[in-house]
């Protein structure tokens, strides 16, 4: 007979697929997927390395709360 116990939490990549898109559901939040060509390549890497954002994920919302708010002054 074995003793071993069973491991707790989230077992397989699905399971915790499915709990972060619950959680950003909840915070209300977008799943986004994006393909950037050379130029937004290159753009994002340089952003990263001048430390406008710790993360490519940093970067995006960054620049799109940026976006947003100089659209909003120009409106």
């Amino acid at each position: 007979m074995s003793t071993q116990k069973k491991p707790v939490g989230d077992l397989t990549r699905t399971a915790r697929a499915k709990a972060h898109l619950e959680r950003l559901d909840e915070a209300k939040g977008k799943r986004l997927v994006v393909d950037l060509d050379a130029e937004g390549r290159m753009a994002l890497e340089g952003l990263l390395e001048a430390g406008y954002a710790d993360s490519q994920k940093g970067v995006v919302i960054k620049a799109l709360v940026g976006a947003a708010k100089t659209s909003k002054k120009k409106a």
